[in-house]
């Protein structure tokens, strides 16, 4: 009974260390800051074109960012009722969807710095906030939401607060509700297709 008793403790011991250190705010921001660096260095770039540099963000992003979760994130309650075809055609959508998103936002450089001002544990995940400071003096804060411990994906972006996957699950919900998970799947190609 002991032994068994012990058993249990040492495995329970494990679990809970595990759980806590399921967070590494510290690494977190030192990937971020990599990222950062590396996305800057490109969009800095005077020998790339613009779809060069698009191309390459994507790419960059297409490993960075946990693309499955979002997309599921997203499309929120519609996921569980869509059928596996739906959900393998939207995902396959909403990929390019999201990568040249990002790669839009961040090849409109313009003399913009940053600063990492704090990494914290929230739960499981890591939240790393970055100060963008532009010429002209404004500034923006932005929080990057990441899971893993060592080997990190970025879950959300907030800008100033708010959510890029609470603002998308928003306007997808509304898309579905009028057109169905089809209709959003034909949104998110023509809005890839017009990029």
């Amino acid at each position: 009974m002991k032994r068994l008793l012990s058993t249990l403790l040492l495995a329970a011991t494990l679990t809970i260390s595990q759980a806590a250190g399921a967070a590494n705010p510290a690494g977190a921001k030192s990937y971020v800051d990599a990222l950062a660096t590396q996305v800057l260095a490109l969009v800095k770039d005077s020998e790339l074109s613009a779809d060069e540099k698009k191309s390459k963000i994507e790419s960059i992003f297409s490993d960075k960012v946990d693309i499955e979760f979002v997309a599921k994130f997203v499309l929120g309650k519609h996921w569980r009722a869509a059928a596996p075809e739906q959900r393998a055609s939207y995902v396959a959508a909403y990929k390019p969807f999201i990568l040249k998103n990002y790669a839009s936002k961040l090849t409109k450089y313009s003399g913009q710095t940053y600063t990492l001002k704090n990494a914290r544990a929230d739960g499981d995940a890591n939240v790393v906030t970055m100060e963008i400071n532009d010429p002209n003096g404004q500034k923006v804060n932005v929080d990057y939401k990441l899971k893993g411990d060592s080997n990190f994906k970025i879950i959300d972006i907030a800008v100033e607060g708010v959510s890029l996957l609470t603002t998308q699950r928003s306007e997808f919900n509304g898309i579905v509700e009028r057109k169905g998970v089809d209709g959003l799947i034909d949104a998110l190609k023509k809005q890839v297709a017009s990029k």
